[in-house]
């Protein structure tokens, strides 16, 4: 299959430094169910611009925002990771896009075509199956874009 553009949006990713903070914050601008279940993301490999990591750990909230759209909320842990340097650098805010593909490979081949580079990319599996996913900036726009394969279990 050629890829020849990013599908429809998934959800948007909001970098924080502090998770109980942003939440509230967040309640009181949308009122939004789902804000108060988080869970910690560890994946089992990690690469931070292009090396592999010892590891890594993001406290994550996930929404729906809209009927189409999700809304995720991370917080570094620990790592020295895209998001730790994102809140220690810029405070926090508005940080990708994400595009859930099941042909990541492929997705990730034309990213890096179009110009990204891979600042953070994540392999993981547990309850919810087998998944990589990739963020990419942009040189131009400097826009971070992320490639997350849907789940799937592989025995």
């Amino acid at each position: 299959m050629a890829i020849t553009k990013l599908p429809p949006i998934g959800h948007v990713g909001i970098v924080v430094a502090d998770m109980d903070k942003a939440l509230a914050e967040l309640r009181e601008l949308y009122g939004l169910p789902g804000l108060d279940t988080t869970y910690s993301f560890k994946p089992m490999r990690v690469w931070a611009w292009g090396k592999e990591i010892s590891g890594c750990e993001i406290k994550i909230c996930m929404t729906d925002w809209t009927d189409t759209l999700k809304m995720e909320i991370l917080q570094p842990v620990f790592g020295a990771i895209e998001h730790e340097r994102f809140v220690r650098e810029c405070g926090g805010g508005m940080h990708h896009t994400a595009y859930y593909v099941k042909e990541y490979g492929e997705y990730r081949e034309f990213i890096l075509k179009k110009g990204g580079e891979i600042i953070f990319e994540s392999e993981t599996e547990d309850d919810k199956g087998y998944r990589r996913c990739c963020y990419a900036r942009f040189p131009q726009t400097k826009m971070v874009v992320e490639i997350l394969e849907y789940a799937w279990f592989r025995k």
